[in-house]
């Protein structure tokens, strides 16, 4: 009986890796890439900028952004970052 259910999931799990992997449509891949993003985060880079368009801060790794309106928090070394203003998040 522990077979059967090893065999089963093994199944399971090759056929939602090939039903992810090669028969995703761009919305399909939306939601893999959202629901990665919740799970562990996604490796972006965040750049704060000034009024004038200079840089004031730049931070780079795995974050899980929650962004609202004009501004967004994120989690960097332990640390809950809040910023408001012009910034840009980019995925890698």
């Amino acid at each position: 009986m522990k077979y059967y259910g090893y065999r089963l999931g093994l199944a399971s799990g090759l056929l939602a890796a090939v039903l992810l992997a090669g028969g995703c449509t761009k919305g399909c891949q939306q939601r893999v890439s959202h629901l990665k993003s919740n799970l562990v985060g996604l490796d972006r880079t965040i750049t704060l900028y000034a009024y004038d368009g200079s840089v004031i801060r730049v931070w780079d790794g795995r974050f899980q952004v929650e962004a609202a309106g004009g501004s967004a928090r994120f989690i960097h070394k332990g640390k809950a970052i809040y910023i408001a203003g012009t910034f840009v998040i980019e995925e890698k």
